[in-house]
């Protein structure tokens, strides 16, 4: 390898450390923030402007440190893409209109587990969540954007999002306890395999990414209602018959 080529190759690399780190410390702060807010009871439910705002405010800056890299995605929304967002939108607000009048809710479950806000089916999370979601893909497609520069296969850019997703949520077996931190780190591990595939496979992947991450806990909300409000003495509100 030539001296030119050399020092090239230590140019990106360097480039690539400073970026990935820059992006780490965005993510950090705005995940401290964000927890800070929630201990002084500034929560998704009950602040959703302030908690909205504040994910809104990390984005920004990604949007302008990476919109070189960001602005051709732009130019890729497709009908099906946003067909499928709004479908999922709409999914979400049947399930939380019609979910309550037939099923118990999970109290206990929700009384465990407060920081869990998807769990309540609160029009106002959906608000807060849209927001958090935004900048957690703004994060997962400039990583695997940055980890595609470089030349990394498709193959190591998912290995790479299994390791790391797997490390982030290896903390929820603590803070939650294991059968929701388990749930929560076998979805994000399946959703790490599929969010680099969608992103830079698929045209218009990012939307699709979008929504099904946000969709997620539409699901896990209507699997907690349905099966965590069971219990002794629980008693299922199920409608009458049609009429």
């Amino acid at each position: 390898m030539s001296l030119t080529k050399q020092r090239k190759g230590n140019v990106i690399f360097a480039s690539f450390v400073i970026a990935v780190g820059v992006l780490a410390l965005i993510w950090l702060a705005c995940w401290g923030v964000s927890f800070s807010l929630i201990k002084q009871g500034i929560t998704y439910v009950d602040h959703p402007l302030v908690t909205s705002l504040t994910f809104l405010s990390f984005s920004v800056p990604l949007v302008a440190l990476h919109w070189r890299r960001l602005e051709p995605l732009t130019r890729q929304g497709t009908a099906a893409a946003l067909v499928a967002l709004l479908l999922a939108g709409v999914l979400t607000i049947l399930v939380y209109a019609s979910v309550p009048k037939r099923f118990r809710r999970p109290d206990e479950l929700i009384a465990r587990h407060p920081e869990e806000f998807y769990l309540r089916m609160d029009y106002r999370y959906l608000v807060s969540k849209t927001f958090e979601v935004l900048f957690q893909q703004l994060v997962i497609v400039i990583l695997s954007l940055l980890l595609a520069a470089t030349g990394l296969s498709l193959t190591g850019i998912v290995l790479g999002f299994l390791c790391i997703f797997g490390l982030l949520h290896l903390p929820m077996l603590r803070i939650v306890g294991k059968p929701v931190g388990l749930s929560y780190g076998i979805a994000s591990v399946t959703l790490a395999a599929v969010f680099p595939i969608l992103i830079l496979r698929v045209h218009a992947g990012f939307l699709y990414s979008y929504t099904a991450h946000w969709f997620f806990y539409t699901i896990a909300a209507l699997v907690a209602w349905m099966y965590g409000g069971r219990g002794p003495g629980a008693t299922t509100r199920v409608a009458g018959p049609p009429a």
